[in-house]
């Protein structure tokens, strides 16, 4: 494994401005205190004890361990992830409302032997805030029309903080075609350093019975569509999902890594079983496991141009999710 002296042996440019996340996080969360609103996912189709909600506060917390698993083109690794999630949401009159959703995602990787992406030790820890503006608008015939643009730094410890955004949009229609039924399609497009994203995506909100629902387990963002998950409720305490999503994470690099102020990507598809426990009215805790399937290491200069690529194995993962709405 190279060390940050190992790095500094391959750089080939001169030195960067470094990102600086603790700073950018701490911005945005005061922007967030200052509009004092949270994300309501279920579109504007909840209700809190029978009255619409002016205000609505939600977070979550999720530590992520991704045990280490095999590159085809030699060497292995391992990774630690951290996502906090923030939302505010306030209702400005019946037919619209609008909000703040703050998250920050830290990754810590270890990559063991030598890896053969770029001939090196690719990345370390990479850091991810970012800010989305969620805003929703009902219409007399219960259609809602969302669109949520959305703002984020991506890039490894001591990256360039202008050369590290990603930003774009997300669009959505749905609406309520019983009261056990929300269906709509969404469209995201976001531009993510040196290329252009776009994917469509089915909502949905489907009460199949007392006990199963489908629904979207994810924010639709940079990182890729909605998923969907099945769920099972047992005892009103207790439910079981299973679910699964695709995922494409791009982040800049630092100046000393093997391809100085490159882009790195890890692209996948996700499977999970979940478990959660109800704490309360509002609190939640979910244990969840599962793999990803189909994953790719990819490397690209500065300029956008693959230099080098390397599948990887079949990864396990198990993670635990601390969550609360008010």
């Amino acid at each position: 494994m190279h060390t940050k002296k190992d790095r500094q042996s391959l750089k080939v440019s001169g030195g960067s401005a470094p990102m600086r996340p603790v700073s950018v996080l701490t911005a945005l969360v005061l922007i967030a205190l200052a509009w004092s609103m949270t994300l309501d996912p279920a579109w504007g189709q909840e209700k809190r004890n029978g009255k619409n909600a002016t205000y609505s506060f939600s977070f979550s917390y999720t530590p992520l361990n991704q045990f280490e698993t095999d590159l085809d083109k030699g060497g292995s690794f391992d990774v630690n992830r951290h996502y906090l999630r923030l939302d505010v949401m306030r209702a400005f009159t019946r037919n619209l409302r609008m909000g703040i959703g703050l998250s920050y995602d830290f990754e810590n990787w270890n990559f063991n032997n030598r890896s053969n992406v770029a001939g090196a030790t690719p990345w370390s820890k990479i850091h991810r805030p970012g800010i989305s503006v969620p805003v929703f608008y009902s219409f007399s015939d219960n259609w809602t029309l969302g669109i949520s643009p959305a703002i984020e730094l991506s890039g490894e410890s001591g990256a360039k903080t202008d050369e590290s955004f990603t930003y774009g949009a997300v669009l959505s229609l749905a609406h309520p075609f019983s009261r056990n039924l929300v269906l709509g399609l969404g469209f995201g497009l976001f531009d993510r350093l040196e290329k252009t994203k776009a994917f469509p995506f089915i909502l949905i909100n489907w009460k199949i019975n007392e006990q199963f629902r489908l629904s979207n387990p994810f924010r639709a963002g940079p990182a890729g569509p909605a998923g969907l998950e099945l769920v099972y409720s047992l005892k009103k305490k207790w439910e079981f999902g299973i679910g699964g999503a695709y995922r494409s994470y791009r982040f800049r690099l630092d100046d000393t890594s093997a391809v100085p102020n490159g882009v790195g990507e890890n692209e996948f598809l996700a499977s999970f079983l979940r478990v959660q426990r109800k704490l309360g009215s509002n609190l939640t805790l979910d244990l969840a496991a599962g793999a990803l399937f189909a994953g790719e290491l990819t490397i690209e200069n500065s300029n956008g141009n693959k230099l080098a690529a390397d599948a990887y194995d079949t990864a396990p993962f198990v993670g635990l999710t601390f969550a609360g709405r008010f």
